[in-house]
């Protein structure tokens, strides 16, 4: 923000209204408390949440859109000295108009495999545990569990070790709408059944036209396979929640820098 004028200007409020093809969407406020000295500039910034799931249910045809027009306009109010005949303050109006992508991201999780431990690591969490239990019988209970069969001897809770089961899958985000998704890079949190299985992040992004994958491969302890998890070995079927971000590159006359990303998306899937 840039000051001509002689006098410092301290500014006691800020609105902003967000509007995306003609229909408004959000408001946001800033209570004051900045000032640009005498000629010179000052930057005052707070960060805003646009929320998609909003603007696609006032936009029309949305899914049909590649960009959508977005406008702001802001007032800016100068609070003046306290002198009879003259206003507490004076305000000032500018609009800004940028385009976002139209998103409309449906996840869906598929190739999602457990693979069983070797009977050494079993071995190892074993002697961890204090557990004084055959290290084949032990991993053969695992193995019945993560097939989803009742274990033929099952000589041991598999969530009484602390054992890394290691874990396989691939996000795939579909845009419903026609705006670009691109990014390198997802932070993901993985639930199962409503429980929260893997946190991490995966560079194993590829782009299949409208389509994103991310291969995600990270372990997670046999102390989580509680009922609700072991439930989808066993009904060979369950429900998932992934909650991500990402950081998308958008062509340079739309924005220099990338745009923040996040989703929260719930599904069904099924194993193989």
């Amino acid at each position: 923000m840039s000051n001509p004028y002689p006098l410092a200007l301290s500014f006691s409020g800020m609105t902003l209204d967000f509007s995306v093809e003609g229909s408004k969407v959000f408001s946001a406020a800033n209570q004051g408390g900045f000032s640009v000295p005498a000629k010179g500039k000052k930057s005052n910034q707070f960060t805003v949440r646009l929320a998609y799931e909003d603007i696609y249910k006032l936009v029309k045809n949305y899914s049909e859109k590649d960009w959508l027009n977005t406008v702001i306009d802001g007032t800016l109010s100068i609070p003046l000295p306290k002198v009879p005949g003259v206003p507490a303050s004076i305000s000032f109006t500018y609009k800004l108009e940028k385009k976002i992508p139209a998103i409309k991201p449906e996840v869906a999780i598929t190739g999602f495999t457990v693979t069983p431990p070797s009977a050494a690591e079993v071995s190892a969490a074993l002697t961890k545990a204090g557990k004084k239990v055959d290290p084949v019988k032990a991993r053969g209970t695992i193995a019945d569990v993560l097939a989803g069969k009742k274990p033929a001897a099952p000589v041991i809770d598999p969530a009484e070790l602390d054992l890394p089961l290691k874990i396989s899958f691939t996000i795939q985000i579909r845009n419903d709408a026609r705006g670009p998704i691109n990014f390198n890079s997802l932070d993901y949190e993985l639930f199962i059944n409503d429980e929260s299985l893997v946190v991490g992040e995966s560079g194993a992004v590829t782009k299949k036209g409208q389509e994103v994958l991310v291969t995600v491969e990270n372990t997670f302890s046999t102390k989580r396979l509680t009922s609700g998890v072991k439930g989808v070995f066993t009904d060979k079927k369950g429900s998932f929640r992934v909650k991500g971000s990402a950081s998308i590159k958008l062509p340079d006359e739309i924005s220099t820098r990338p745009i923040p990303l996040g989703f929260d998306e719930r599904g069904s899937f099924t194993l193989q």
